[in-house]
């Protein structure tokens, strides 16, 4: 009897577990009649078959691109199609990309038309100047919140360049009502003369006094020839002369330092420049002094009062202090950046650095140890230098079913998801555009914690790039299976094995160049996950026999893995098996990589990196360097020694013979 019982409940059991299956493969099957559909109407709507399209649209409503369907049809029918449509339309699907996308579009219809109120009501916080203004004149018109439209216009005047014409009738209001007096118009030229914009400059200048016309006039004329102008300038000390006179020193201080550096000295005397203005130009000359590589420059820098130090400046004095391996000066300078400044793991690693090069090397072998416990560039060369372990600090972003339910409830999530199955689906590009739209418009405004679970989602669907840069977007690191994917594994594994390469090197050059999108085509052309431009993939195509029919072979994963990873080798080979070398040459070019070499002989590697010229190429040495540790780890290979090194050659010798070998082919 109790044999026959468990046989019925498990009989029940199965029966329910079945027609669950069966309810699942069911909905699946509609998923995939609705893709069907959905890609029918598409090709209608091409076809100009709008009846079809709409009557294959009508059985879609449910379809979680259905909002789509009616973008393509309002999108060029804003002028035809009532307004209750189009209210209908945003009121729905207005919070998406393509709503907004809908949304802007016929913004832009209606203050041509000059339906005002309905921009006004429709209206939501863009961007664009030129809506920015049709939405100030829109409140203008229909007189709702006049005051902070005169305020937003003010802003919107206010600055050194020329407005879009949709500015226009906005500014003449204000010019209409009085409220640009001579303050706002003398604040707006200086603003306009610091940016180079003497056409605007000029035109402000029509509504001033005669009189203040001609010291318009004389700025335009210092701005242009400033070593002539200052050596006939002999004006009376008034506030806009000593501008004038401050314009044009910084000026000539771009191509003759020296003489702007005298006429300074010579003006202090008989200008009552305020505290303010000397900081600045003396700040300002110290700047030029290094574009100018003068002696003392170093030394100009540091005296540099620190109620005027900026972002140029710092950066000048750690480049200094680094070319000149002056440890001090280095030190000094850290210890002069804001205490969050100070807590990055950059500087850091330089204080321990500079400390122990000023042979207190106890102190820095405490300051090396606590940074060693980061996973970051930094941190592992802390751990390199006093031989302790890459700490990983894996952890996982755990998340609820009810999290994930939540999460997909979000319109533009959702259809992101939908667009990203219906590009893998049919492998066309569009979708894959448009799920990254959805998706990064979504992502905007999700919580730190939401951006975490999204992209522990993106991941689990193997849509890595996504998963990585929201991991990033929420500043949860820790994860590695999100943030270092061993995506791409077997066209990777052959191409680092055919080329007797570190895949762990290959997966960092392919994480830092592509983010695992294989897709992907930069602004400068560069093509694939190894991000190879079409002249330097034909080469090595041509060099190891690979035929490409077409430039758009490239984008084919495992052509562009095995083209990529042989230009690696070549590199390689060219710098005698030096990685950081051939990191910085795979970036900028081997050309660079080798002058960036032979000009800065003899220094410590961690050095070289932090004085590579180009900011692009210094953080791509660092950041591919530093992932080829991760991915070490990830692939479960023996951790070495970070390849922030000029081995095998010792640094003089070997940047010496590169020095000799460039100069050689010139």
């Amino acid at each position: 009897m109790i044999k026959r019982r468990r046989l019925n409940l498990l009989m029940r059991h199965l029966l329910i577990s079945v027609t669950c299956l069966s309810s699942l493969y069911a909905q699946a099957g509609d998923l995939n009649s609705q893709r069907w559909q959905f890609e029918q109407a598409i090709n209608s709507f091409k076809n100009n078959s709008l009846e079809s399209f709409h009557d294959i649209s009508v059985g879609l409503q449910h379809y979680p691109l259905y909002y789509y369907l009616r973008y393509e049809y309002l999108k060029p029918r804003l002028k035809r199609v009532g307004t209750a449509e189009i209210k209908a339309f945003l009121t729905q699907y207005g919070n998406s990309y393509f709503g907004e996308k809908l949304r802007r579009d016929w913004l832009k219809q209606l203050a041509k038309e000059g339906n005002w109120s309905t921009f006004v009501q429709f209206y939501t916080p863009q961007e664009s100047v030129k809506l920015q203004c049709d939405y100030v004149q829109a409140r203008l018109m229909t007189r709702q919140d006049t005051r902070a439209a005169q305020l937003d216009a003010k802003n919107l005047w206010l600055v050194g360049k020329s407005q879009p014409k949709n500015c226009d009738p906005v500014f003449e209001y204000l010019y209409q009502s009085g409220l640009v007096n001579e303050t706002l118009l003398w604040e707006r030229i200086g603003l306009a003369m610091k940016k180079g914009k003497l056409g605007l400059a000029g035109a402000l200048a029509k509504r001033l006094a005669p009189t203040d016309r001609m010291w318009v006039s004389r700025w335009i004329s210092m701005h242009r020839k400033p070593a002539q102008t200052l050596a006939q300038f002999n004006e009376p000390d008034l506030p806009i002369v000593r501008e004038i006179v401050l314009h044009g020193i910084k000026r000539l201080a771009k191509k003759q330092f020296e003489l702007a550096n005298e006429y300074w000295e010579g003006f202090q005397r008989h200008y009552a420049f305020s505290i303010q203005q000397i900081g600045e130009m003396q700040r300002d000359l110290a700047l030029a002094s290094v574009k100018h590589k003068h002696p003392k420059a170093l030394t100009w820098l540091t005296a540099v009062n620190k109620n005027f130090l900026n972002e140029k400046v710092t950066k000048a004095r750690f480049k200094l202090a680094f070319k000149q391996q002056d440890w001090r000066a280095l030190a000094d300078f850290i210890t002069e950046l804001s205490e969050e400044e100070q807590d990055t793991l950059q500087w850091r690693y330089w204080l321990a650095r500079a400390t122990e090069q000023m042979g207190k090397r106890v102190q820095a072998q405490r300051l090396y140890k606590a940074l060693a416990n980061e996973r970051d560039y930094y941190g592992f060369l802390a751990a390199d230098r006093i031989g302790a372990k890459h700490q990983m600090q894996h952890r996982s972003i755990e998340y609820t079913q009810a999290e994930e339910a939540q999460l997909m409830q979000n319109f533009s999530i959702a259809s992101a998801y939908e667009f990203y199955n219906l590009n893998k689906r049919t492998d066309k590009d569009k979708w894959l555009l448009n799920a990254r739209r959805e998706w990064h418009y979504a992502i905007k405004s999700l919580s730190p914690r939401q951006q975490a679970v999204a992209a522990a989602l993106a991941s689990n669907w193997k849509w890595h790039d996504r998963a990585l840069i929201t991991a990033a977007k929420a500043g949860y690191y820790d994860d590695l299976d999100v943030r270092f994917p061993l995506a791409f594994y077997g066209p990777l594994a052959a191409g680092a094995s055919n080329q007797g390469l570190d895949l762990s090197w290959v997966y960092g050059i392919v994480r830092q160049e592509s983010a695992f999108m294989s897709k992907v085509r930069s602004r400068a052309g560069a093509m694939g996950l190894m991000q190879l431009m079409p002249a330097t993939g034909r080469l090595v195509a041509k060099k190891i026999g690979i035929k490409l029919r077409r430039t758009q072979d490239i984008l084919n994963v495992e052509t562009n893995v095995s083209l990529g990873t042989a230009y690696l080798r070549q590199m390689l080979d060219r710098f005698d098996g030096n990685h950081m070398l051939a990191t910085a040459a795979y970036n900028a070019g081997p050309g660079r990589a080798k002058r960036w070499a032979a000009r800065n002989n003899c220094m410590p590697a961690d050095v070289w990196v932090e004085l590579i010229p180009f900011n692009e190429t210094r953080k791509y040495v660092r950041s591919v360097l530093f992932y080829t540790s991760v991915f070490e780890s990830r692939l479960g290979q023996r951790q070495q020694l970070m390849k922030v090194t000029l081995a095998p050659h010792d640094t003089c010798g070997f940047s010496q013979r590169l020095k000799t070998d460039f100069k050689s082919k010139i």
